[in-house]
């Protein structure tokens, strides 16, 4: 249990270490090479259907939504 404990202290220690020595262009672009994966994973997940029996109801009443009109209140 404690040699897993020192394991990990090094790991995430020599991690920071890495990090203090990188300039801060390999900085930025590691942040751009993770957004652009971030952007390529979310294009992949299928929008939900607004058209089936979950979709929102409001849209479909005459004056908008009867929360946001005159005579709800």
């Amino acid at each position: 249990m404690s040699v897993r404990l020192l394991y990990l202290i090094m790991v995430r220690v020599s991690g920071w270490l890495v990090l203090l020595g990188r300039s801060q262009a390999s900085k930025d672009a590691e942040i751009l090479v993770l957004r652009h994966e971030v952007m390529v994973l979310r294009r992949q997940i299928p929008r939900p259907d607004r058209t089936g029996p979950t979709a929102p109801s409001w849209p479909r009443w005459p004056g908008g939504c009867p929360a946001h009109s005159a005579d709800a209140g």
